[in-house]
C-alpha cells in the first residue's frame, strides 16, 4: 500500500529526535555561580513553555530529560508536544554549580539548597523563559522534593506561572518533630545504591518490576558522571545537597515553608498507587490546602511508583500531565 507523501513526512518528522541544549544562567546574588537549564524546542516556534523541576537526590537528565532511546524522554514528549521544554538543575546537582560548601565536610555548612533557596532559582529560570525567550506561558511541573519550592515559588510569585502540576508531592506523615539537631551540607550516596531504591522491592508486590530497561542499563553510569568526585572520598561515592532532606524532615511534620491558598493558579496533584511518600487521602487533605486554585485536578495512576517518569507506565504520567496543561489553557482568560 502506497502511503502518501504529506503522512509519510508528518510521521517522519515525529521520530526525529528533538535535541536537548543547554544554556548556563547566573545567579544575581551569587556571580561565580550558574545555574544549568537543559531544553528541548519544538518543531514551530511556541509562547507556551514547560519548566520541570527535580527531586532531592538526581537532576533534570536523570529523570525529565532522561533518554530511554534516542529522542525519547519527558522532555522531548513536551517539546513534541508544542512546548518549549525545560528541565533545572538545582545548585549542587547535575550540570548546575557545586557551592563551596559541597567540597569541605558535611558538618561545616548548612544544609545546602533548600527550598528557600531553590525558590530564587525557579525565579531565575522562570524569569530566563519570560524575558528573555518571550514566553507568555509557564507551566511548572515538579517531582517529589521539587513539589516543595515549586509550589512556594507559585505562592510567592502569583503572576509567574499558568500552572502547577505537582508529581509524587511530599505530605506530612505525621512523624516526630524535628529534634532541632543541626543538619549537614549534604549526604552522600552511590549511584548503584540510588538505582537499588528506584526499583521500590520493598514496595512492590513479589514478581512486580516496573523500572524502563534502559533505566537499568545506563541510568546509574550516568548519575555517577554527574557528581565530580572530591578528593578522600570512595570512588564511588556522590555527595548530594541536603537541603531536600532538610525540607522533607520539615514537611513530615506538617510545617510547609509557604501558604497554600495563596496559589492562583490550576493545581494537579498526581501520583502512582505504589508511591511510598503521597496515598489517596494524603494527596486528598493536602490538595483541599489550594483554595485559591480555580482549578484542582487529583490522579492516582495504576502500575506507579514514586519514580513513575522512569518506569513501564510513565506515558500515562506524560499524557495526563499533557491533559491538566491543556485544561488550564483553556480555563485561562
Amino acid at each position: 500500500m502506497l502511503v502518501p507523501l504529506f503522512l509519510a513526512l508528518a510521521v517522519s518528522a515525529q521520530l526525529q529526535p528533538v535535541p536537548v541544549d543547554t544554556v548556563y544562567l547566573p545567579l544575581p546574588n551569587a556571580p561565580a555561580q550558574h545555574l544549568a537549564l537543559h531544553c528541548a524546542r519544538p518543531a514551530q516556534a511556541s509562547h507556551k513553555s514547560v519548566l520541570f523541576v527535580h527531586g532531592a537526590s538526581f537532576p533534570t537528565m536523570l529523570a525529565f530529560g532522561f533518554e530511554f532511546a534516542p529522542g525519547d524522554s519527558w522532555l522531548q514528549y513536551m517539546a513534541q508536544k508544542g512546548y518549549l521544554a525545560c528541565g533545572l538543575d538545582f545548585l549542587g546537582f547535575g550540570a548546575s554549580s557545586r557551592p563551596p560548601a559541597m567540597s569541605g565536610p558535611a558538618s561545616d555548612a548548612a544544609p545546602v539548597t533548600d527550598a528557600k533557596a531553590a525558590v530564587t532559582e525557579i525565579a531565575v529560570a522562570a524569569d530566563y523563559l519570560h524575558q528573555r525567550l518571550g514566553m507568555k506561558d509557564v507551566h511548572l511541573v515538579a517531582h517529589s522534593w521539587g513539589t516543595v519550592p515549586a509550589a512556594a515559588f507559585a505562592a510567592t510569585h502569583p503572576r509567574a506561572l499558568a500552572s502547577l502540576a505537582l508529581f509524587g508531592p511530599i505530605v506530612p506523615v505525621k512523624s516526630p518533630a524535628p529534634d532541632n539537631q543541626a543538619q549537614p551540607a549534604w549526604w552522600r550516596i552511590t549511584a548503584q545504591q540510588r538505582l537499588e531504591q528506584l526499583r521500590f522491592k520493598t514496595i512492590l508486590p513479589a514478581g512486580k518490576y516496573l523500572l524502563e530497561p534502559a533505566v537499568d542499563r545506563f541510568w546509574a553510569s550516568a548519575f555517577a558522571a554527574t557528581v565530580p568526585h572530591v578528593a578522600g572520598d570512595p570512588n564511588d561515592a556522590l555527595r548530594i545537597p541536603n537541603g531536600p532532606l532538610a525540607d522533607i524532615d520539615a514537611v513530615d511534620a506538617g510545617h510547609y515553608p509557604y501558604d497554600a491558598s495563596k496559589v492562583s493558579v490550576p493545581v494537579f496533584v498526581v501520583y502512582g498507587n505504589y508511591d511510598d511518600v503521597v496515598n489517596d487521602a494524603g494527596a486528598q487533605t493536602f490538595l483541599e490546602k489550594f483554595t485559591g486554585s480555580p482549578l484542582r485536578w487529583r490522579l492516582r495512576i495504576d502500575d506507579g511508583t514514586h519514580v513513575m517518569h522512569l518506569e513501564r507506565n510513565r506515558r500515562s504520567l506524560y499524557e495526563s500531565v499533557n491533559a491538566f496543561i491543556h485544561a488550564a489553557e483553556e480555563l485561562a482568560p
